[in-house]
């Protein structure tokens, strides 16, 4: 798929300029407001005219330079390239739109780093973490009565060498702990599939230990960078790497499960053509203070570092706004 992107600086020289921007500055109003914006005919095509508090609060509001310039796009997304050069890149019009409004994002428990989505007085998002062997032995009645309602458990990967399905070590542990304590349970699995047969085998493997348990909410495909700057599927195109995810997902759909993609911003705008899988569910992963991703998605992964009682050290923190319990 061609794309319209413009590379505009690398991510050292945006730090450096935004840092010496508002280093030892104080951000003030003007003192008349009729300063605060040139006349019309001052102002270059294409610009964009915003007040001194504006950029005060998008920059204290920012967790990263990166989070800051995207604040100046709404018609663009800003992400870094595989190379960590800034990319702005016009939205896609044809694309299904998110209509999430971050000014509703509440923060209940700095410590634990948790937020929530509240809308109208009432919280509109659903709790949930993602676990795996690193997380070690779980004590799922403190997770459950720490208010969290699912878990995604991650069932097993693919080695990025030599290619062998691996069951991650903890995951029936995991999945009965959970489940006895009525925590609701999906399943990710990370990829490393080449080829469209592999894939298909890997949705298969997913299924096959799947089996015999109540798994209510999305059985995932963690699409990611592996470790290693040689795995097998370093050169792979957006087409293999979009045929690859398709035929996952048709295959867990078929076996009567929901699919989802979890991604970064990066892999869902540059490693996938998300023109074809605008029916597949979405679980979007940025460690933003207000995330952004123009387009439609289910689930927001916002940090990596949260805390929950019967875990112990940080564990990823997950918000869902569809109840995929509901019958």
């Amino acid at each position: 798929m061609n794309r319209n992107k413009r590379i505009v600086t690398t991510v050292a020289i945006t730090g450096i300029l935004f840092a010496g921007l508002f280093s030892g500055c104080t951000i003030q109003q003007p003192e008349d407001p009729a300063d605060a914006k040139p006349p019309a005919s001052e102002e270059p095509e294409g610009s964009l005219t915003v007040t001194q508090e504006e950029i005060y609060r998008y920059a204290t509001d920012s967790s990263t330079v990166w989070e800051f310039a995207q604040r100046f796009f709404t018609d663009t997304v800003v992400y870094k390239d595989r190379d960590g050069e800034f990319v702005f890149e016009p939205i896609n019009p044809d694309l299904p739109r998110s209509d999430y409004n971050w000014d509703n994002l509440v923060e209940l428990d700095t410590a634990h780093r948790e937020v929530a989505y509240v809308q109208g007085g009432q919280t509109r998002s659903i709790k949930g973490i993602d676990i795996s062997r690193y997380q070690k032995t779980v004590d799922w009645e403190k997770v459950a009565a720490d208010g969290v309602v699912y878990a995604i458990i991650r069932l097993g990967y693919r080695g990025y060498d030599k290619g062998g399905l691996v069951m991650d070590e903890l995951y029936e542990e995991n999945v009965q702990g959970a489940l006895s304590n009525g925590v609701a349970v999906g399943v990710y699995f990370v990829t490393q599939a080449i080829t469209v047969e592999e894939a298909i085998e890997e949705a298969e493997f997913v299924l096959e230990h799947i089996k015999g348990h109540d798994i209510t909410w999305p059985v995932v495909l963690d699409l990611e960078d592996p470790a290693s700057l040689t795995a097998r599927t370093v050169g792979l195109t957006q087409e293999e790497r979009t045929d690859m995810t398709v035929a996952f997902c048709e295959t867990v759909r078929e076996a009567g499960y929901t699919p989802m993609l979890y991604c970064n911003i990066r892999w869902f705008m540059e490693e996938l053509d998300l023109t074809r899988l605008t029916e597949y569910d979405k679980w979007f992963a940025q460690y933003f203070n207000r995330p952004f991703f123009p387009y439609e998605y289910q689930m927001w992964q916002y940090t990596n570092n949260g805390r929950v009682d019967g875990i112990t050290g940080p564990v990823d923190l997950n918000l869902s706004f569809v109840d995929y319990g509901q019958d």
